[in-house]
């Protein structure tokens, strides 16, 4: 009888759930009065840690924004006593064993307006008379577990015409939610307007140049592609837009990919192409590098050369493979990137200064973009010598993402550990690189022969590209002029403290051998000064410079060459892409 009772209390106590095994439920809805939407209203149920102790993150840092725990208000827990503490962005529960905990808050905006276009994306909470647009790590709460418990979520009690969508709400269409899931989300409601098409949705608000639709189509091929390189098959995506307030002519755009959605902020006076390549890094953020490795916890930024590096690199590469860049827009965008680097004031800093400054300094947090995207063409042209043509990048990163799928849902290596790993095992040793280049910050330099045969990379030494003024402070300060030094060619051509530029009409950024040319507003009149933008210091400026006179093969060649298709170029693709050729 002992030895019965004993074995039904032992299968009593292995029934119990443990707190790994039951969700935690989150659920929102609008606090909305007369004038409006006011406030979210947020609701968790969870079980409490077996230890009887639990730890609550409340949002803090992210996208260089600061204490946003600050637009927590009316935070109540119920269900066990709250431990004193100093750290404003935790709170420490004690209760029994597993209790029921319920925790209630509510999210307000702590700044005044509507999203501006001040050159930064607003990752605060956005929360408006008629609409709302979130983050999810700048709203929910979270407990501090080594596990994926699941979870789920509910959005309820929205006004009558009111439009809701997230990509939490993927788990209706059959993608389970585990906690992860819940910062990564975004969520809007309001006067957004949702268009669906296959799995990909759209949630857009306000005036745009172009149609819903022509965006949903343009999503819609961007996605695809990927979806085509990387061998995975079509699943829920939600993209959302939301316009920018600004001054007419000034041009700002940007977003943040998660898991399974992107942001996708802008000013309407957004050029197509750089639309398209917005989108497509975003989107590209959902494999680099979440399915081909892992990012740090702490100091994520150290790996920003591989995570934003690598997405500059495929998100072109792919454009023009599958037909959404012309080679002409490639090799400018290309150039770009090599002069914004040659031109950096951080150029050849070490990784420990992104660490420290991304989220303080432009030029910083713009570093691992330029110096990831070259450190990915050099490599790439390194694995196409050593295997005469064979081998290139792609072959690294799809071995990188077959090691991540192999391992069936269990935390991976960092994608910065498994990248020279799979490198190294297709004849690449990366090591005296990862550490002169990235952890140093060597000066990354192509040879001259890197896009053979589209043409040559040429290395010439200039002046630096100076504008004579600081740009940052200026773009803040709604394109009147500030930081003006009076040693700068741009003083001595007559431009000063205080006018407003209407427009740059000559010049090419991180060019100075070509004039630049501004209209500004002067007191209650236009004019136009120009001048050569160069500084005292010189700088390595390097180019790619097609051959001018490629013909069909040649061409053919070349557009091949810059998309990555050698031995993968089909007669689909190629009938996509040979309208791009320079004749």
């Amino acid at each position: 009888m002992r030895l019965i009772l004993a074995c039904l209390l032992l299968l009593a106590v292995s029934a119990t759930p443990s707190v790994a095994d039951t969700a935690i439920d989150y659920s929102m809805s609008p606090v909305v009065s007369a004038k409006g939407l006011s406030a979210l209203a947020i609701q968790i149920r969870m079980d409490g840690d077996d230890d009887g102790d639990t730890v609550l993150n409340l949002p803090n840092e992210w996208g260089g924004k600061t204490k946003l725990y600050e637009g927590i208000k009316d935070l109540r827990i119920a269900g066990g006593d709250i431990v004193p503490q100093k750290d404003p962005a935790k709170r420490f529960i004690h209760h029994r064993p597993r209790a029921k905990l319920f925790i209630s808050y509510k999210v307000v905006q702590t700044w005044p307006g509507e999203a501006q276009a001040n050159g930064a994306n607003e990752y605060r909470p956005i929360i408006q008379p008629g609409y709302f647009h979130v983050l999810g790590n700048a709203v929910f709460i979270t407990p501090e577990r080594d596990d994926h418990p699941p979870a789920s979520f509910a959005m309820n009690g929205l006004p009558a015409g009111w439009s809701f969508a997230s990509d939490l709400e993927h788990g209706v269409l059959g993608r389970k939610l585990v906690l992860d899931d819940v910062p990564e989300s975004i969520l809007v409601g309001g006067d957004f307007r949702v268009v669906t098409r296959n799995q990909v949705r759209l949630a857009i608000r306000g005036k745009w140049p172009f149609t819903d639709d022509a965006l949903v189509t343009r999503l819609q091929a961007i996605i695809d592609a990927h979806q085509r390189f990387w061998g995975d098959p079509s699943e829920p995506f939600l993209v959302t837009a939301l316009p920018l307030v600004g001054e007419p002519g000034v041009v700002s755009l940007g977003g943040t990919g998660r898991s399974d959605a992107f942001a996708f902020f802008a000013t309407d006076s957004a050029e197509s192409e750089q639309i398209n390549k917005v989108l497509a890094h975003e989107h590209l953020h959902t494999w680099i590098p979440r399915r081909i490795g892992g990012m740090p916890k702490e100091d994520e930024a150290r790996d920003y050369w591989l995570s934003e590096g690598f997405t500059e690199f495929y998100t072109t590469r792919l454009l023009l493979r599958y037909g959404q860049m012309s080679m002409k827009a490639y090799v400018d965008n290309l150039n770009d990137a090599l002069r914004d680097y040659a031109n950096s004031s951080v150029r050849t800093a070490p990784n420990s200064k992104i660490v420290s400054d991304f989220w303080k300094d432009r030029n910083t947090e713009q570093l691992p973009y330029q110096r990831g995207q070259l450190l990915a063409h050099l490599w790439d042209q390194r694995l196409r010598d050593r295997s005469d043509g064979a081998l290139d990048l792609d072959d690294v990163v799809l071995a990188m993402k077959a090691r991540v799928k192999s391992l069936a849902g269990r935390d991976p290596p960092l994608a910065s550990d498994l990248f020279p790993e799979e490198a190294r095992r297709l004849g690449l040793d990366l090591g005296f690189d990862l550490e002169r280049l990235v952890r140093d910050g060597g000066a990354v330099l192509l040879d001259a022969d890197t896009f053979q045969p589209c043409g040559k990379v040429e290395t010439v030494d200039l002046p630096e590209y100076d504008r004579g003024f600081d740009a940052d402070k200026t773009a803040d300060n709604g394109n009147v002029v500030a930081g003006l030094r009076e040693d700068s060619n741009a003083f001595k051509a007559g431009l000063r403290n205080g006018m407003k530029i209407l427009k740059r009409e000559t010049g090419k950024p991180g060019d100075s051998r070509v004039p630049l040319t501004y209209r500004v507003q002067d007191g209650g009149r236009e004019t136009v000064i120009s001048f050569l933008p160069e500084g005292d210091k010189r700088t390595t400026l390097q180019e790619l410079v097609l051959k001018p006179d490629l013909d069909w093969e040649f061409s053919k060649m070349c557009l091949a060459r810059l998309s990555g298709l050698p031995g993968r170029f089909d007669d689909g693709v190629w009938s996509k892409v040979r309208r791009w050729l320079p004749f």
